[in-house]
C-alpha cells in the first residue's frame, strides 16, 4: 500500500514547512532540514544542501589515480521554496538561492522499505558537486564507508571513495605523495562504499551515486559532517532502525543480498601453482594427512613466469598447455577425490597475447580518443588495455571464454581487478567515464554472476560498490602484505572485514600470510600461523602462495605446518554447520557472517583487534610478531566461555602460544558442529573420502547459557526454552521434537533425521 502524506505549513514560521511521509517528520525552513523519525527520534539536525563546480581531472597509473587540486565554488541552498504536495509521494521542493532563484530541485520519497529517499538535482548544467551536511553529535561515530585497512570508526576523518588500487603499504595521511601511484593513502581502497552508519544512533546513509564521493566526518568542522558527490545530482536514503544490524539489514534490503553459495564454497581452500603435478601433490597432501579441503584454486591455469616482481600470471585466457596439459582429466580426478577446481579470471587484456589481438578485432576495448585501443601499463608492467563492459559484445567476449574454462571442468575463478578504468577512456556507450568508473566493478561481477547462475560453481572479488555484496558469493580482502605491519599486513584484515561487515558486505575470506611481498619480504612460519588460525574463524579459510611463491611460507613446508593447517583446517569444518547457518541468514536476511563486537556487545565503536563470527564466537586473534599472551577484552553485558575448553571466561591476558588462537562464546547463543569431521563438503563416490552426505546425519549441538534460536542452512532450527541447573549432555536421534536436558528444552525441527547430542554449558 502506498504510504499516506500528510503536509501542513507550521504555524511557529512563516517560513516553516512541515512533511511528514510514512514514519518520517521533516521540517523545512530557512535553508535547514530537520528529519526525525516517529519511533527512532532525531536522525538529521541543521541538514543543508549545497551545490558547486570542480574540476574534474585525474591520472591513472598502475591503478591508482592522482586528482588535479580542487578548489569547487560551493553555494548552500538559502531557502526551500514551494513544495509541490499530492496525497501521495513523491513530494517536490524547489531549492533557491539567497535572491530566491531556483538553484535545484528536492524530492521526498519512501523505498519499498519505508526509508526516506531524498532525491537532490541541481537545476544548472555547470553543476557537478551535490552535498548533504549536517550536524555531528558530541560524540559521534561513523562506521562503514567499505573495506579500509586502518579505520573502523572513522570519525575525524575527511577522505574521498573512490574506487582503486589500494597501494602496497599505506599512509597515515590522505596526502598523495611522489609515490602516489605506488602507495596508498590512509582510505585508498578496492572496495569503498558510500554508506555511512552511524551505530549509537542506529541510522545509516547511503549515498546512492555513482560517482566520486568525498565525505568529511566532523574533521574541518568538529560540529558538521559532510558527504558530496562529484555529481550534478545525489540520491540519499536515510535509515533508521532498533539497532546497527537492523540498519545492515534496512540496507541490504535497497543494495541487494547475494543467493546462498553452493556448501562446498565454506570448506577450506587451498591454492596451487607451477604446474598440474603441483596440484596433485596438494590434493594428495591434503588427503593423506587427514585436512579437509573442498577447494584447489589455481591461478597460474593460463600460464606464469618468475620476474624481478615475483611470480607474475600469463596473459591468455586459455589454458596453459605446457604446464597444465591434462587439465580435462586433471578436472575429472580432482572432482572424484572431493575438490571442486577454481581458476583465474581479470578485465585486462595485454598486449602481444592473442586474446587482445582477439578483442581489439571484436571492437569490445575501451578506447582513447583517436578511436585506438587504450593502453596503459598493466600489473605486468606490460602495454594492456581492459574490457569495455559498456558494450554487450564485450560480455559475450568474455564468457565464451569462461564457458571454455567451465567446459575444461573448472567450477569458477578470483574475478580480480576491475579498478582500473581510465577516467578519460571513450566508452562504447557513449557514457562519462567519471561516471561509469566506481560501476565497472559492479559490470564485472554481474557478468560473472549471470554466467555462473544456477551453476554448481562460484567466484570472488576483491573491488566494488554500493551494491557489489549484493551480486558476488564472496569477497577478499586485497593483496595484503605478508607482514605483522598495522597499515596493510595481519592487523588489516580485522579492520577490513569488520568495515565490510559494516558496509553490508555479507562473506569475507582473505589470503592467509597475506600476498604482496614487496617491501616487506616473504612470509615466514610465525606469520603464517597466525593468519590461519584468523582464516579458520573467517567465513571462508583460504590460502594463497604470495608474490615470492617459492620463499613464502606454504602448509606444506614442513611438518609442524602441516600438522597446524590440518587441526585449523578441521576445526574449521566442524564449525561449517554454523558458518553455513550464518550464510544463508546473510543471504535471506541480510546480517554479515562477521561482525562488530559492539553490534551485539558492548559499545566499542572502534575497535578493531576481534571481530564476531555470527552472534556467538567473539574471535580474538594474535596481530603482533613474537606475542604468546594476548589481552582480550570482553563485553560485561553477557556471561562468556573460553571455546576451546568450555569453562567461563572474563576479561584479562590469555595464553596465546604459536598454535593458539583465543575465542570465546557468548551466553544465550547456539553453536551446532558436525559430529564427524568431513574430508569435503563436495559429494563423491569414493568411499574412502568422506563427504558431506556421509555426516550430515549427526550434530553437537552446544547452548551457552542455555543457549539461543539459531537457524542451519539447511533450514534446521534450534529454539531453547529454559534456564541451565548446571551442565549436561544427552543424545536423541529426531528430525523433529524437543530434547530435555539439565533444565533446558531444546525444540528441534529440521528436514533430515539426524542423530543429536546436546551439549549445555551453562
Amino acid at each position: 500500500m502506498t504510504p499516506t502524506l500528510l503536509f501542513s505549513l507550521l504555524a511557529c514560521s512563516p517560513s516553516a514547512q512541515r512533511v511528514a511521509l510514512g514514519p518520517w517528520d521533516l521540517t523545512l525552513e530557512g535553508g535547514q532540514l530537520q528529519v526525525s523519525h516517529l519511533a527512532y527520534g532525531e536522525v538529521l539536525t541543521d541538514a543543508r544542501l549545497a551545490f558547486g563546480q570542480g574540476t574534474d581531472q585525474a591520472e591513472m597509473r598502475l591503478g591508482s589515480f592522482l586528482f588535479e587540486d580542487d578548489d569547487a565554488q560551493r553555494a548552500e541552498v538559502a531557502s526551500f521554496g514551494r513544495v509541490h504536495g499530492r496525497e501521495v509521494a513523491p513530494v517536490l521542493v524547489d531549492l533557491l538561492d539567497a535572491d530566491g532563484h531556483s538553484v535545484g530541485t528536492l524530492t521526498l520519497s519512501l523505498t519499498a522499505g519505508a526509508d526516506l529517499a531524498l532525491e537532490v538535482v541541481g537545476d544548472a548544467l555547470t553543476v557537478n558537486r551535490t552535498s548533504l551536511s549536517a550536524a555531528c553529535d558530541a560524540d559521534d561515530h561513523f562506521m562503514g564507508a567499505g573495506g579500509h585497512a586502518m579505520d573502523v570508526d572513522h570519525v575525524g576523518q575527511a577522505f574521498p571513495l573512490w574506487v582503486s588500487e589500494p597501494g602496497i603499504g599505506k599512509s597515515t595521511t590522505e596526502e598523495q605523495g611522489e609515490d602516489w601511484f605506488a602507495r596508498g593513502t590512509r582510505h585508498a581502497a578496492s572496495l569503498p562504499v558510500p554508506f555511512l552508519l552511524r551505530p549509537h544512533r542506529a541510522q545509516g546513509l547511503l549515498f546512492d551515486v555513482p560517482e566520486r564521493v568525498d565525505l568529511d566526518l566532523c574533521a574541518t568542522d568538529p560540529g558538521r559532517f559532510s558527504l558530496q558527490s562529484w555529481g550534478r545530482g545525489a540520491r540519499v536514503v536515510i535509515f533508521a532502525e532498533p539497532g546497527p544490524v537492523e540498519v545492515l539489514q534496512a540496507l541490504t534490503a535497497q543494495t541487494g543480498r547475494p543467493p546462498l553459495a553452493p556448501p562446498w564454497v565454506f570448506g577450506p581452500w587451498n591454492d596451487a601453482i607451477r604446474g598440474a603435478d603441483r596440484v596433485r601433490e596438494v590434493a594428495a597432501t591434503l588427503r593423506g594427512a587427514g585436512a579437509p579441503s573442498s577447494v584447489i584454486w589455481t591461478e597460474d591455469w593460463k600460464g606464469g613466469e618468475d620476474t624481478v616482481y615475483g611470480y607474475s600470471l600469463g596473459g591468455e585466457w586459455t589454458a596453459d598447455e605446457a604446464i597444465y596439459p591434462d587439465t580435462a582429466a586433471l578436472a575429472d580426478e580432482l572432482e572424484a577425490a572431493g575438490f571442486k577446481w577454481l581458476a583465474y579470471f581479470n578485465t585486462f587484456l595485454r598486449s602481444g597475447t592473442a586474446v587482445y589481438d582477439e578483442a581489439v578485432e571484436a571492437g569490445v576495448v575501451i578506447r582513447d580518443a583517436d578511436g585506438a585501443p587504450y593502453r596503459f601499463t598493466g600489473p605486468a608492467f606490460v602495454p594492456e588495455t581492459m574490457l569495455d563492459l559498456t558494450e554487450p559484445a564485450a560480455w559475450d567476449f568474455a564468457a565464451a571464454r569462461m564457458q571454455a574454462a567451465l567446459d575444461l571442468g573448472f567450477d569458477g575463478w578470483m574475478a580480480d581487478f576491475a579498478e582500473w578504468l581510465p577516467t578519460d577512456a571513450v566508452l562504447a556507450s557513449g557514457e562519462d567515464p567519471w561516471e561509469v568508473h566506481n560501476l565497472y566493478p559492479l559490470l564485472w561481477q554481474e557478468l560473472n554472476a549471470e554466467l555462473l547462475a544456477d551453476r554448481d560453481a562460484t567466484f570472488f572479488v576483491r573491488s566494488g560498490w554500493a551494491r557489489t555484496g549484493g551480486v558476488v558469493p564472496v569477497v577478499w580482502g586485497g593483496d595484503q602484505s605478508t607482514s605483522f605491519l598495522p597499515d596493510d599486513g595481519l592487523p588489516s584484515v580485522v579492520s577490513m572485514g569488520v568495515g565490510l561487515a559494516a558496509s553490508g558486505v555479507p562473506v569475507f575470506t582473505h589470503d592467509v600470510a597475506g600476498y604482496q611481498t614487496f617491501g616487506v619480504g616473504p612470509s615466514d612460519k610465525e606469520l603464517w600461523f597466525r593468519w590461519a588460525e584468523l582464516g579458520a574463524f573467517s567465513p571462508i579459510l583460504r590460502t594463497h602462495h604470495g608474490t615470492e611463491d617459492l620463499e613464502c611460507w606454504q602448509f606444506d613446508r614442513d611438518a609442524e605446518t602441516l600438522a597446524h593447517w590440518t587441526r585449523l583446517a578441521r576445526e574449521h569444518t566442524r564449525l561449517w554447520p554454523y558458518r553455513y547457518g550464518l550464510a544463508r541468514r546473510a543471504s535471506e536476511e541480510g546480517v554479515p557472517m562477521l561482525l562488530p563486537v559492539a553490534f551485539r556487545y558492548g559499545d566499542d565503536w572502534g575497535r578493531r583487534d576481534a571481530w564476531l563470527l555470527g552472534d556467538s564466537l567473539l574471535v580474538a586473534p594474535v596481530l603482533e610478531g613474537g606475542a604468546r599472551a594476548l589481552q582480550v577484552d570482553l563485553p560485561d553485558q553477557v556471561r562468556w566461555y573460553d571455546w576451546w575448553t568450555l569453562e567461563p571466561a572474563t576479561s584479562g591476558v590469555f595464553d596465546a602460544p604459536l598454535d593458539h588462537i583465543p575465542v570465546f562464546a557468548a551466553a544465550g547463543t547456539t553453536v551446532p558442529v558436525f559430529a564427524e569431521v568431513p574430508d569435503t563438503l563436495v559429494e563423491v563416490d569414493d568411499p574412502e573420502v568422506l563427504d558431506l552426505s556421509a555426516v550430515d546425519g549427526a550434530r553437537v549441538v552446544y547452548l551457552f547459557g542455555g543457549g539461543g534460536e539459531f537457524v542451519e542452512g539447511d533450514g534446521t532450527s534450534y529454539r531453547p526454552q529454559g534456564l541451565p541447573e548446571g551442565p549436561g549432555e544427552v543424545e536423541q536421534t529426531l528430525s523433529q521434537g524437543t530434547v530435555e536436558v539439565a533444565g533446558v528444552s531444546l525444540a528441534i525441527d529440521g528436514p533430515v533425521t539426524r542423530r543429536y547430542r546436546v551439549v549445555v554449558v551453562p
